[in-house]
């Protein structure tokens, strides 16, 4: 994705200046994925330069500047980018996966912890830096917020459905209200331990710990009243 229109925060003009032949566009590409690599590796905004990034993707100062206007423009772009790619994933893996074609809930909470840890493992230095920002009275973290916020629309749904399913309870009005915010209260306090983890890591819940995933799985199923399977 090459326009800046981050989740979350205003819209604001395109720090990018529409590519006009294919060499300046491949070099737009390689900013991009050498910015994502050299974030994702640091975990903090503040120890890239822009000549980091330039060298990174075999481009130029120039060429930096003649796209971005500094390197917070930069990063908005590099996080919105990474944030559009969570989402495909998530309604390719909704519609392809049979996991999530299940109406049994158990299964399907383990599919949506499943989907969360790889999500977090795979982010963990963008989610750093995006936090850290954060505490600097930025709104980076505003974007991943926005973007659960409609992978939460796709997620809920669904469990709440199986849910009701698995009590033998007719969702609807009250009932479909109180299951929604039990899964809703749930996943909230599961994202909680995973942005936790992404601070003080390493720890207990280390996001590379074998036992993480498994570990948020009997948890979710405990909290929902799901055997732990």
């Amino acid at each position: 994705m090459t326009t800046t229109s981050p989740r979350g925060r205003e819209a604001q003009p395109s720090a990018i200046a529409a590519p006009r032949q294919t060499r300046s566009q491949q070099g737009l590409v390689r900013m991009l994925q050498a910015g994502r690599e050299l974030i994702e590796a640091s975990g903090n905004l503040d120890d890239l330069s822009i000549n980091d990034i330039v060298e990174r993707a075999d481009t130029s100062i120039g060429a930096f500047y003649r796209r971005f206007d500094n390197k917070d423009s930069f990063f908005e772009v590099v996080q919105d980018a990474a944030m559009q790619e969570g989402l495909a994933h998530i309604r390719e893996t909704v519609e392809r996966d049979p996991a999530w074609r299940s109406n049994d809930a158990g299964t399907l909470a383990d599919a949506v912890i499943t989907f969360y840890v790889l999500t977090f493992r795979r982010n963990r230095g963008l989610y750093h830096a995006s936090l850290l920002r954060a505490s600097q009275r930025k709104a980076s973290w505003d974007a991943v917020k926005s973007t659960n916020h409609e992978v939460l629309a796709m997620i809920v749904p669904r469990l709440v459905s199986a849910l009701a399913q698995s009590r033998g309870i007719k969702a609807d009005g009250e009932a479909t209200q109180a299951l929604e915010f039990e899964v809703r209260a749930t996943l909230q306090m599961i994202l909680g331990m995973l942005v936790n983890s992404v601070l003080n890591d390493p720890g207990p819940l280390s996001l590379s710990s074998r036992q993480l995933r498994s570990w948020l799985q009997i948890r979710v199923r405990r909290c929902l009243g799901l055997p732990d399977g």
